[in-house]
């Protein structure tokens, strides 16, 4: 406890000393600053007067700027000798000091610090001083763009020395309290470093029995604090990770549901409808196929959620026609869409080719055809626009469905987010699908965006950079 004790006293010395000493110099150098810009300043305003020889007016300019700043005034001409001082003490006496030789030397404003009485320094420049000490500023006096002479001001600088004290005196104070103080809060210290120890136990308990919600309190900044912040952390993220594995089934359930309908409807087509010739059953099976390759890639992508939440989603980028892409897609949903009483039309400009991996691009405009479908009811439209402008690839899916209401639709791209929860269920929508196609859209150096109005429908633009 000694150690501990004399380690935070010498700690608080070393703060102490260090904060005087920049009180300190914040002091000097303000008080400097501000003094030497009046100094400059008075030496503007003396110049008029002072070029002119006009000494009735010389010097009520210096008696005058003397009241205002509390300090002694004097103008000297281009040899240092006293033209006029606020005393009256010392005109025709030469004033050789160091700052003034600076400024006539051609050095510029200078200042200097002296304690008062000296002799030969501070004992003329004040009257009627004993302890004390004077700020002398010297600034050279203007006239016609060339100097013609050097203003001295003169102030007392013991306020700036007695505030310093005054802190000084302060920090001894605070360090013999907090000494104190540590002394006796140290007594008390031992008991409470069981009390952390066994809220972690308690914790842990919970955690092995399949509890994730138990948390411990966090106070101060502690070992056992960063200890029980960490445990915290490690809850939070294993009652995430169970939450996802809970909502995971639910999304693959949204994600696979639809291309298993198509299939379904495939399929029942060729059991149950007349014998067909051998081309359509052909054409038909080869829907099938695709159906089944598109819940492959489906499946893949859900299981790699974790890679697009670390940025670590790859993809196999290659030259694919985006017209045929909407077209091929379009023409899969066709029966989904003839089956719920839609139309679905097309404006598709010819020859439109973009660098991108086809299976995944074909994901995000078969996700955003679906979803036109399942929102759109019986009679309504589906179309699909394609057109270039500048240097991108702009592709629209637009519906006359139900619409998205404004304040949801800065959500509509978030992962699990929905806007009708009681009608997503009924579509087997988690809100996923959006969230995985912006994702992918993003990996192809383009963006989404969304537009809508409730009962009137809505508009889905994806911009892709064209190749070359």
């Amino acid at each position: 406890m000694l150690a501990y004790l004399l380690i935070i006293c010498v700690a608080f010395y070393v703060v102490t000393a260090s904060l005087i000493r920049l009180v300190g110099e914040y002091l000097f150098s303000q008080k400097v600053s501000d003094e030497q810009r009046m100094a400059g300043e008075l030496a503007v305003a003396l110049s008029e007067p002072f070029a002119d020889r006009d000494a009735e007016r010389l010097y009520s300019d210096v008696r005058s700027a003397s009241e205002s700043t509390g300090g002694r005034i004097m103008v000297l001409d281009l040899y240092g000798v006293v033209q006029a001082d606020t005393y009256s003490e010392y005109n025709g006496t030469q004033l050789m000091r160091s700052e003034v030789a600076m400024v006539l030397s051609g050095g510029g404003e200078a200042y200097g610090f002296y304690e008062s009485p000296e002799s030969g320094a501070g004992s003329f420049l004040l009257p009627g001083l004993t302890v004390d000490m004077i700020g002398l500023y010297a600034a050279p006096i203007m006239a016609d763009e060339s100097m013609a002479g050097v203003l001295v001001f003169i102030t007392l600088a013991q306020d700036m020395y007695q505030s310093l004290m005054y802190i000084q005196t302060q920090m001894i104070l605070w360090l013999v309290l907090v000494a104190l103080a540590v002394a006796i809060l140290s007594l008390f210290v031992s008991r409470f470093f069981t009390k952390p120890v066994s809220n972690l136990i308690t914790g842990m308990s919970q955690m092995t029995r399949g509890d994730f919600s138990g948390r411990v309190k966090v106070k101060g900044k502690s070992e056992f604090a960063q200890l029980a912040s960490t445990f915290n952390m490690m809850c939070d993220r294993l009652e995430s990770l169970d939450k996802s594995r809970s909502q995971f089934v639910s999304n693959a359930s949204h994600e696979l549901k639809t291309p298993l309908s198509t299939m379904k409807i495939l399929i029942e087509t060729l059991v149950y409808q007349e014998p067909m010739d051998e081309g359509m059953c052909r054409e038909f099976l080869g829907d099938i196929n695709k159906e089944i390759d598109r819940l492959n890639l489906v499946i893949n992508d859900l299981l790699t959620l974790v890679s697009m939440d670390s940025g670590e989603m790859k993809v196999n980028m290659k030259s694919a026609s985006l017209t045929d892409m909407l077209n091929e897609t379009m023409r899969r949903l066709q029966p989904l869409a003839r089956e719920r009483g839609i139309e679905m039309s097309a404006a598709i400009a010819q020859g439109v080719t973009v660098n991108c991996d086809p299976m995944k691009l074909t994901q995000v405009f078969y996700n955003l055809m679906d979803n036109a479908i399942k929102y759109t009811g019986r009679g309504g439209e589906v179309k699909i626009e394609l057109v270039r402008k500048d240097k991108k690839a702009i592709a629209r899916v637009i519906d006359t469905g139900i619409g998205i209401p404004k304040e949801d639709q800065m959500h509509i791209f978030d992962r699990f987010y929905r806007v009708d929860k009681a009608r997503s269920r009924e579509t087997g929508g988690t809100g996923l699908g959006l969230s995985i196609v912006k994702q992918v859209v993003l990996l192809h150096g383009g963006d989404i965006t969304v537009s809508s109005e409730e009962e009137k429908g809505s508009t889905f633009t994806v911009e892709l950079p064209l190749q070359g």
